[in-house]
């Protein structure tokens, strides 16, 4: 029988369960039987595999069950997750006359825990008093565990503090996890100082937790502190201050764990490898990160990822376009990290692309795939393809949240469809500031700047408080519809009842609006007021107002500070040169072209866009790469005929006309819809005209700064843009 003994100890010490079995059969076969001993051992066996029905079957075989048996079959349940169950057991041990002990306690503390259960936790809690079991080691530790997974923090603080385990490392940590984990970061730091002893875990707790609220800086000075307790991290404190380090601008800390990790010969894999290959990807360090990528066991869908976002990161398109079409298995993330690169690089027709593949790999798009993709439409123009994701949205019964809202109302504003931007905010209740300000901004592109302002008002009455966003948005409509003595007032109202103070932008808006109205003087007088140096945005923006109000001594000076500030500088030059020749100075206007051509400086090329039949169609000036080329020139050429004044020769086939004649022999009877990267010229302002009323046909374009709706010869701007 002891032979026996040894068999199913040895088994239960490697979870031989197999063996077990074989041995539970010749124990039936010899005819020796059982003894309760036996019997417990093997119960004992079978309960850590989870065999139940061998557990149950020994558990009715005993002729009188004592503590040990009722544990063993308690324990069971519970680890089987048969919680209630356990608990029913209780009551039949109790009726059985058995008293129970610590180890019965544990399971089912255990299992109240599990079930989060704090009313049958306080009643096994009050059991436990009344009949004097000595609450300490795991018994302890597994009260405190349930009083925390069930919320209650000060029974959990009364059971610890209450016990001789005040310098218990272990109970004091339990503890500390559950402020944690309860977002009771005071608490938790409280008791992290008036910790006299601290383990691993309890470093790695707080560090952690420090990461989850944003608290790197924080989390990265206690990792120092750790090391100089001489506190050896494991993987998951390295990750943990690798994380810290991605998050702010931690690369030389992230260097010296590397270091550390070498030095200590830790395997660089797993989820410490896909750390530190985040690491160098996210500041740039590619071939670094590369090298890290290439040495890993094991390639994980994350690794491809982190790898994926580094090339991304580094705004080299086509290299990670490469790497995206190398991963063997996508997820979701992949394919956002490549829509988002895509999106930010202007490269819509890629993003269309994408997204469509995206679909038929079987993947569904999330909120953040939507919100990029509306972001693509927003950026190209391409209201039809912003409209079948608004379809997809509701179709599939997405809720709008802040984000996806936002990015829809900011895709019908920037498409030109301001009326489906009106109602879709409209139907939106929970508004934050975000939103508030895209509708703003909508109507600002609209040059609908008494709506905007109007906006502004309900937004205030609201108690939505603006943001610097919001007044870029606002003095941008006052300076579209000319509200000057409300861009004043908005401009102070920025600083004095929001205390805001103006960015560069802010001045931008102030600039354009005085240099609108002519007042030249005033504009270059608050320039100078600036409290940072007006960049390259400012002084072009007064230069413009120049050329508008033809005073060719200030453009002088504006062109001659925006070369200060870039030598190289294109459009400053030919501003110029088409000042000096509306002003009758040819030769000035020929110097500069000159000199342009003697600096080797060319012009900044003019790009339009218009969507047909589901893709984005780019056009540049005298582009002949279109598969329509030949009829495109040939209805430029019916145009021009049909124009009684002469065009001059250098707009003729900017951009913007090559997308409008695209437009018109592809979309009969609807309205053309361009978007342009540079500010329409006045020539093609005249041209955009004469065609809405010849050919009755309503062009909507889009150029960096407004909309421009074109219909039987008159422009919405009314001549100010």
């Amino acid at each position: 029988m002891s032979t026996f003994h040894f068999v199913i100890s040895a088994a239960s010490r490697v979870m031989a369960v197999e063996d077990v079995g074989e041995v539970h059969g010749r124990i039936l076969k010899s005819g020796l039987g059982f003894s309760d001993s036996l019997r417990k051992n093997l119960m004992g066996v079978y309960a850590k595999a989870g065999r139940l029905r061998e557990v149950c079957q020994l558990f009715g075989e005993f002729p009188e069950r004592d503590v040990v048996a009722w544990n063993t079959m308690i324990s069971c349940y519970v680890r089987m997750g048969m919680l209630r169950e356990s608990l029913d057991l209780f009551g039949r041990m109790l009726a059985d006359g058995v008293v129970p002990n610590e180890v019965t306690m544990v399971s089912l503390v255990s299992a109240c825990a599990k079930m989060r259960d704090l009313e049958m936790g306080e009643k096994m809690h009050s059991f436990i008093d009344e009949n004097d079991l000595e609450i300490r080691g795991p018994l302890l530790n597994c009260l405190a565990d349930m009083y925390i997974k069930c919320g209650n923090m000060e029974k959990a603080h009364a059971v610890l503090g209450g016990s001789e385990a005040e310098n218990d490392v272990v109970s004091w940590t339990t503890l500390l996890c559950g402020y944690v984990k309860s977002d009771q970061m005071d608490e938790a730091e409280k008791l992290f100082d008036r910790m006299t002893e601290r383990n691993l875990i309890s470093w790695t707790t707080m560090t952690s937790a420090y990461v989850q609220a944003g608290r790197c800086q924080k989390s990265l000075e206690l990792f120092i502190e750790m090391m100089l307790d001489d506190v050896t991290p494991d993987e998951v404190a390295l990750v943990t201050a690798l994380t810290a380090c991605v998050d702010i601008d931690g690369y030389d800390i992230g260097r010296s764990i590397h270091s550390m990790i070498v030095k200590h010969g830790m395997t660089v894999e797993g989820i410490l490898g896909n750390s530190l290959l985040s690491l160098y990807a996210k500041f740039g360090r590619l071939d670094d990160a590369y090298n890290i990528f290439q040495h890993l066991p094991c390639k994980t869908v994350v690794s491809w990822n982190s790898m994926l976002d580094g090339f991304c990161r580094a705004g080299d398109v086509n290299k990670a376009r490469g790497f995206f079409d190398e991963i063997p298995e996508k997820d979701l993330i992949s394919w956002n990290i490549m829509i988002s690169c895509c999106t930010r690089s202007r490269l819509a027709q890629e993003s269309f692309e994408l997204f469509h593949q995206m679909q038929k790999s079987d993947i569904k798009p999330d909120k953040i795939t939507l919100a990029n993709m509306l972001s693509t439409c927003a950026s190209a123009g391409a209201l039809s393809h912003g409209t079948w994701i608004h379809l997809y949205i509701q179709k599939n019964q997405i809720q709008l949240d802040h984000v996806l809202g936002t990015a829809l109302v900011d895709m019908y504003g920037k498409c030109g469809s301001v009326e489906k931007a009106t109602e879709l905010f409209s139907k939106i209740t929970d508004r934050n500031v975000r939103l508030w300000t895209a509708m703003i901004g909508a109507y600002a592109m609209e040059g609908q700047a008494q709506k905007a302002v109007n906006l502004f008002s309900k937004m205030e009455a609201t108690g939505i408080k603006p943001d610097r966003v919001t007044f870029i948005a606002l003095l941008s409509a006052c300076s579209h519809g000319g509200l000057i003595d409300e861009g004043y007032k908005y401009f102070h109202k920025m600083k004095n009842e929001y205390s805001i103070d103006p960015g560069i932008q802010h001045y931008g808006c102030m600039v354009d609006l005085l240099g609108r109205f002519g007042h030249l003087k005033e504009a270059l007088e608050l320039i100078y007021s600036m409290p940072v140096e007006a960049d390259t945005v400012i002084w072009s923006s007064f230069m413009r107002a120049c050329e508008t109000h033809q005073n060719v001594e200030f453009a002088e000076y504006a062109h001659k500070r925006l070369v200060e500030i870039n030598p190289v500088n294109d459009a400053a030059h030919v501003l110029l040169s088409k000042i000096y020749a509306r002003a009758g100075r040819w030769d000035d206007a020929s110097l500069i072209r000159t000199k342009l051509h003697d600096l080797g400086i060319r012009k900044h090329p003019g790009c339009s866009m218009i969507e047909h039949n589901g893709t984005v169609q780019e056009f540049r000036p005298e582009d002949f790469s279109n598969s329509r080329s030949l009829e495109i020139y040939s209805m430029l050429g019916e145009i021009e005929g049909r124009l009684q004044n002469k065009r001059h020769e250098t707009s003729s086939h900017h951009s913007e006309r090559l997308a409008m004649a695209f437009g018109l022999i592809s979309s009969k009877n609807s309205s053309i819809r361009i978007v342009n990267n540079l500010r329409i010229c006045r020539d093609c302002h005249s041209f955009m005209k004469f065609v809405s009323l010849k050919y009755e046909q309503e062009i909507i374009l889009r150029d960096n700064y407004r909309f421009h709706r074109f219909t039987d010869g008159q422009c919405s701007c009314r001549e100010y843009w």
